[in-house]
C-alpha cells in the first residue's frame, strides 16, 4: 500500500483511492492534476475522494449519455433517401453527396434504353432538385420532358 500526497501536505492511501475511484494514479501528480481538473480543493479526508468520484463519473455519464443521443439520432441527411434509390451512400456532406447523385445518375441515364426507364430517371433529378434544396418551391412541379429533351440534356 502506497501514500499519494497532493500540495506536499494532503495524503491518500492507494486502498483509500481504489475504493472510492476503482483504481489507483500512477504517481501523486496524476491525483493532483485530477483534483485541479475536476476544481476540488484537496482536505486529506475521504470526502475529497468521494467528490472526484462523483464529478468523474458525471463527466463520464455524460459522454457516454452523448454518446447513445448520437447512436440514436443520426444526422438527418435530406437527400439520404434519393441517393439510396441510386445506390449513393449519403455521407453528409452536401457538395460530395451531390456530386456522387449527379455522377451516379448520369451513368445510370446512359444505360438506360426505354422511355420508361428515361422517366424514371427524369424523375429521380427533379426529386433530387427537392431534396438537395435547389427547388425553392417543391409544389410547382415542372413537366415532364419530351424524349428528345431528355436525349438533348442527360445523355449528351
Amino acid at each position: 500500500m502506497s501514500n499519494f500526497t497532493v500540495n506536499g501536505v494532503y495524503s491518500y492511501t492507494s486502498s483509500n483511492i481504489y475504493s472510492y475511484l476503482g483504481r489507483v494514479p500512477t504517481n501523486s501528480r496524476e491525483l493532483k492534476d485530477a483534483f485541479s481538473k475536476y476544481d476540488i480543493t484537496p482536505t486529506g479526508t475521504a470526502d475529497d475522494l468521494k467528490k472526484l468520484n462523483r464529478a468523474m463519473y458525471s463527466e463520464y455519464s455524460a459522454q457516454v449519455q452523448e454518446q447513445m443521443k448520437n447512436q440514436n439520432n443520426p444526422q438527418v441527411v435530406p437527400w439520404a433517401g434519393i441517393c439510396a434509390q441510386i445506390g449513393v451512400q449519403a455521407t453528409g456532406d452536401y457538395e460530395k453527396d451531390f456530386a456522387a447523385f449527379n455522377d451516379a445518375i448520369k451513368l445510370l441515364s446512359q444505360s438506360a434504353v426505354d422511355g420508361q426507364a428515361m422517366a424514371y430517371f427524369a424523375g429521380l433529378r427533379s426529386e433530387a432538385q427537392i431534396a438537395f434544396g435547389l427547388s425553392n418551391k417543391p409544389e410547382a412541379q415542372q413537366q415532364p420532358i419530351s424524349f428528345e429533351m431528355y436525349k438533348a440534356q442527360f445523355l449528351s
